[in-house]
């Protein structure tokens, strides 16, 4: 594969989690809910769940690191493959890293304050951060 297909590839990955976490935050909701999403300690039940949805992604970031370590010991033969793999691991993480804001986004429906809400997206920016290609790949 081209380094510059790659980097495309990469950046349609990242682009659509920016997409994902700009409308958690900013889509705006509509004003009225019925009396059973206004209660607070649903939000908070959710806020708490966002907080243990981090763990989740513990195993596809184990993943992730094995595939970085096989770019080191790859043959060349087998880099497109070896590129193909990481794609998908890769993009299994990213998912798994917007659990938080997810659940963010629900909290958000139930009532949850914003400053919980930009905790659980901060949380999954956190995530993605992780999930970066690192430079001596390219």
């Amino acid at each position: 594969m081209q380094a510059g297909s790659l980097r495309l590839r990469s950046a349609a990955q990242w682009w659509l989690a920016a997409l994902v976490l700009a409308a958690i935050l900013f889509v705006p909701l509509p004003d009225t809910f019925p009396a059973l999403l206004q209660h607070s300690v649903a939000g908070l039940v959710l806020f708490v769940i966002g907080l243990l949805t981090f763990f989740f992604s513990r195993s596809p970031f184990n993943t992730f690191k094995a595939v970085l370590v096989e770019f080191s010991v790859a043959l060349p033969q087998r880099l497109p493959r070896l590129w193909q793999t990481y794609f998908l691991v890769r993009r299994r993480a990213l998912l798994a890293a917007m659990l938080p804001a997810a659940m963010a986004f629900a909290g958000r429906l139930l009532g949850l304050e914003q400053t919980p809400v930009l905790l659980l997206v901060l949380t999954s920016l956190l995530l993605l951060w992780l999930y970066r290609t690192p430079r001596q790949l390219w």
